[in-house]
């Protein structure tokens, strides 16, 4: 078996977007639970209730999306953690994983084209809670945003942001770095690829870097940041709770409304499933574990 039987292909980056449980789910919170680490469970215990439902899905999904890049059991991926906390796959150096979350989804993302960040925040008014626009914007950044339609001028704050901050988790550096360094222009799109015009010093300038905007619905502005690939963007949804499942049949698009899950409605097929192969774990499979998802290939159309 090659290093990545499992996928993704060279040239892709692949993004699971998690849905955040109901507060009132306690099935589905059990189910995350049992497949954090004893050090995450212990992170989660001294956290506030309000709190613990999106760390337990986010953290559950990361485990449960790796495993099924690695073909081991979510209990036997192994994780360290870089300087500012970018997380690491243990004995797989070629497989790049990044995590972020905000109320109500968490995104995972998975390449193996070179170091990988994402972002996603949930579109807000910009309140006194916010950076200064000079932290967070170089001067022509400034001047595009505020001379656009003050009618999106938040949700094209948080697209700014999320690319932003995807390019500097990719650096390994997260917001310790500095994100007037990162220039791009997202513009009004809510997908798509991103023009980077400015880096800071430590990206270097001996490779190509590709950013795109993830398009999770309108509540929120995500994006993912890839160094050396991830041309080709594709999007999941998983289950909170659950394992990756591709179908042997046909996997099908969908797309998120209103809701914490996938709307309902005419759904899109997008062809047989040769994405990430079942799971082969190494040694005898746990006593308790999950069942499978039924994961999603999502599209987004006609989404403003």
């Amino acid at each position: 078996m090659t290093s990545n039987a499992h996928g993704p292909a060279p040239g892709e980056v692949h993004v699971w977007a998690v849905p955040e449980p109901e507060l009132r789910d306690e099935a589905t919170h059990q189910r995350c639970r049992k497949l954090l680490s004893p050090g995450e469970l212990a992170r989660w215990e001294h956290m506030a209730p309000t709190q613990q439902m999106l760390f337990a899905s986010a953290h559950a999904g990361l485990r449960a999306v790796t495993a099924a890049y690695t073909g081991l059991w979510p209990s036997q991926v192994d994780f360290v953690t870089g300087r500012h906390g970018k997380p690491y796959v243990a004995g797989r150096p070629g497989l790049r994983i990044s995590l972020s979350h905000t109320r109500g989804m968490s995104l995972v993302a998975v390449s193996r084209d070179g170091s990988t960040g994402v972002d996603i925040e949930r579109v807000r008014p910009l309140d006194d809670a916010r950076p200064a626009p000079d932290l967070v914007f170089s001067p022509w950044e400034q001047a595009n945003w505020e001379q656009g339609p003050s009618r999106t001028r938040s949700a094209r704050f948080f697209s700014y942001w999320a690319c932003k901050e995807a390019v500097l988790k990719a650096l390994g550096t997260g917001l310790t770095g500095d994100l007037t360094a990162v220039q791009v222009d997202p513009g009004e799109a809510l997908n798509g690829p991103v023009p980077i015009r400015g880096l800071p010093r430590v990206a270097g300038r001996d490779r190509a870097w590709t950013l795109q905007l993830v398009n999770i619905g309108p509540r929120y502005r995500a994006a993912v940041a890839v160094a050396g690939g991830g041309v080709r963007l594709r999007t999941f949804q998983l289950p909170s709770g659950t394992l990756p499942h591709p179908s042997a049949g046909t996997l099908r698009g969908g797309s998120f409304g209103r809701g914490r899950g996938p709307a309902s409605g005419p759904q899109r097929p997008f062809g047989t499933a040769q994405l990430v192969g079942p799971p082969q774990p190494i040694g005898p499979e746990p006593a308790a574990a999950p069942s499978a998802g039924r994961s999603q290939e999502l599209s987004y159309r006609g989404t403003s």
